[in-house]
């Protein structure tokens, strides 16, 4: 059973870790969580204590998401990545960096495999990634299959890899040239939180057609 993911990051310290953990809470919040051990989880994960214990934690239970003007969605858990140690030797001192990832069930977002993602899906992917985008500004938020895992952050933070390793994101203004060159294959749109792009082939529909025709 194949897994695809929602995901966003952000850049931070020991002291800001809490409040980037808080930051993740509220924006569960807004997409129709309210599961207290779910909210709980988040604000419970800790700072490693040494380079052995830098992997952050995984909610492996279900939950369930409402995001705003679309359909719910089940998500299969939740992982919380800690990036403490750069992957890349650099003089200079890097920031750490936390990954959030929604799991999700493949088959709950295609009607076969391989198939196009369902227009409900769509709907539902797209809601959730304009709210992430809109909170974490700084790489931005990204739907992926299993193999495109982390690839856009690696690509953007590590300057390594091609960004384009996603099947709908949001990334801010502020990240435009890393992204010049639109592969054959994506159409864009604007959003509230700078462009979002998808793989065509990728969709049974456009997911922001759909919100607009909704």
């Amino acid at each position: 059973m194949s897994q695809a993911q929602i995901q966003t990051f952000a850049s931070c310290t020991q002291a800001t870790f809490p409040a980037v953990l808080q930051r993740f809470q509220h924006a569960l919040r807004l997409l129709g969580s309210n599961d207290q051990q779910v909210l709980s989880w988040i604000t419970d994960i800790t700072w490693p204590r040494n380079d052995n214990d830098a992997f952050g934690d995984i909610y492996a239970a279900p939950l369930r998401l409402a995001p705003p003007a679309a359909p719910t969605i089940e998500c299969a858990g939740i992982e919380v990545s800690l990036y403490t140690q750069p992957a890349i030797p650099s003089l200079e001192e890097l920031p750490s960096w936390i990954g959030f990832n929604l799991l999700i069930e493949s088959e709950q977002l295609q009607e076969d495999i391989p198939a196009p993602y369902t227009r409900e899906a769509g709907e539902s992917i797209w809601s959730i990634l304009q709210i992430l985008a809109r909170d974490f500004t700084e790489v931005g938020a990204y739907f992926t299959n299993e193999w495109q895992e982390n690839q856009v952050w690696r690509a953007i933070v590590e300057t390594a890899g091609d960004p384009w390793v996603f099947d709908l994101g949001i990334f801010p203004r502020k990240l435009a040239t890393h992204f010049e060159m639109v592969p054959a294959g994506f159409k864009g749109t604007l959003t509230d939180a700078g462009f979002g792009f998808a793989q065509l082939n990728r969709w049974q529909q456009l997911p922001w057609e759909q919100t607009a025709n909704s």
